[in-house]
């Protein structure tokens, strides 16, 4: 799909692409966090997984002298959770490029629920950066509720680590993520902490229900139909 908003064109990336997406998300990482966190080994995973297509699963938002300052893709979880991940380059934000990645992807989402079996819950789900206030107020805007938070802990190693249950590793870094109850937690005001070895950063995570599920009475409790356990 191509779009134009102001100057800009969206299209679907390409794999040449591939180092102009990567400094695209390394700026937005840097603004947002202080330091980079991809590679263009972690974005070429996310382009070579199975089920996914470049050309109908990811977007790209190009400058008319050829800047990268936008991306996003969705990612089919399972038949019943679809993942949303959008970022724009701080030097372009609120020009409404990260509406226009939300909407691409939400529709691409939608022609994928006919996949799904019928009558199961259909969510999309988005990860935000605390810090990035204006991304989550974009989210609720779009229909979007926050569910949960976590803390992301990265420890830089000297060797690889080896395979823990609940974490993941790469080139010598170690993360963990932390489900956290917020109104209870204490002594970790800060939204990015870093000690020695270690940073600890807080994303948000938001849902927006595409399609509703039939209730299912499981051991007393209502669930909706699809939900996995």
């Amino acid at each position: 799909m191509l779009a134009m908003l102001r100057n800009l064109l969206a299209r679907a990336p390409q794999m040449e692409d591939l180092e102009a997406v990567t400094e695209l998300l390394v700026a937005c990482d840097i603004a947002d966090y202080g330091m980079p966190d991809r590679t263009k080994e972690d974005i070429l995973a996310d382009w070579r997984r199975p089920d996914f297509n470049l050309d109908t699963d990811a977007w790209v938002i190009v400058t008319t002298d050829g800047r990268f300052v936008g991306y996003a893709h969705v990612w089919l979880c399972s038949s019943m959770h679809i993942s949303v991940f959008a970022s724009v380059h701080p030097a372009y934000r609120n020009r409404g490029i990260g509406m226009l990645l939300l909407r691409l992807a939400e529709e691409r989402a939608r022609e994928q629920i006919n996949a799904a079996p019928p009558a199961v819950c259909i969510t999309l789900t988005s990860v935000v950066s605390h810090s990035n206030e204006a991304a989550r107020r974009l989210l609720e805007r779009e229909g979007y509720t926050l569910q949960q938070h976590f803390w992301r802990l990265i420890v830089e190693m000297e060797d690889e680590p080896s395979e823990s249950y609940g974490a993941f590793s790469q080139r010598g870094k170690f993360k963990l993520d932390l489900a956290v109850d917020t109104e209870n937690l204490v002594g970790m005001t800060q939204i990015q902490k870093r000690t020695g070895i270690y940073v600890a950063r807080q994303y948000d995570v938001y849902e927006k229900e595409l399609r509703s599920g039939a209730e299912l009475s499981i051991g007393g409790h209502l669930t909706k139909q699809g939900i996995a356990a």
